[in-house]
């Protein structure tokens, strides 16, 4: 498509992607923020929540999350997930859908060491979702966790770890004036990126 250049856009959605987020790192906040959203195969209907992004490995984007979650056994029975980014200074939005797949343990225990050592506590004892009698039920469990491990290594538990999202397609959207916004959706077929410009 001839006007991808000027919207810093290429052939590949995911060199154009590492180049928008790198640009909205620079300005944004909360930049890694993004929207997950699965399918609540029990309740047949969807669920969204926002994680952080965690970066591209091997052309996938990742997050790390309790394999025991919700989102965990919805993606269990529907690995079809949908990312969606908003940077509300750049003026841009990028949604994303794909298939999950879980990284290797020993990736994700890489990442889990590279971790807070409160954090890696903090995911080490919960079971994600699940009820618990209040905060300080939860406290009290973490302190005896902190004391527990005392100069020792925290393992990173089997139920914790990364996923992979390989993605199918990619839209990009760009506010515009009088809600003429750019939207450029891109489709992978037959091992190829499709272009399509979309109207507002």
């Amino acid at each position: 498509m001839d006007d991808l250049l000027n919207y810093s856009l290429g052939n590949d959605p995911l060199t154009s992607f590492k180049e928008w987020f790198d640009a909205a790192s620079l300005v944004e906040q909360n930049a890694p923020a993004m929207s997950v959203a699965t399918y609540d195969h029990e309740h047949h209907r969807p669920m969204a929540r926002v994680l952080l992004y965690k970066g591209l490995q091997n052309d996938c984007l990742t997050f790390y999350t309790n394999y025991l979650s919700h989102k965990s056994k919805d993606l269990d029975h529907n690995p079809e997930v949908c990312l969606n980014f908003y940077w509300h200074v750049s003026g841009r939005q990028v949604r994303v859908q794909g298939k999950v797949s879980k990284m290797s343990h020993s990736d994700s225990e890489k990442y889990f060491h590279s971790r807070d050592r409160d954090s890696q506590i903090a995911s080490y004892i919960s079971t994600q979702s699940s009820a618990i009698a209040d905060k300080q039920a939860l406290m009290d469990k973490f302190e005896q966790t902190k004391n527990a491990f005392e100069g020792k290594p925290v393992p990173c538990p089997e139920h914790w770890g990364g996923y992979l999202v390989k993605p199918y397609e990619f839209e990009f959207f760009l506010y515009g004036a009088n809600r003429i916004n750019d939207r450029f959706l891109y489709q992978l077929k037959n091992n190829k990126w499709e272009v399509t410009r979309l109207q507002p």
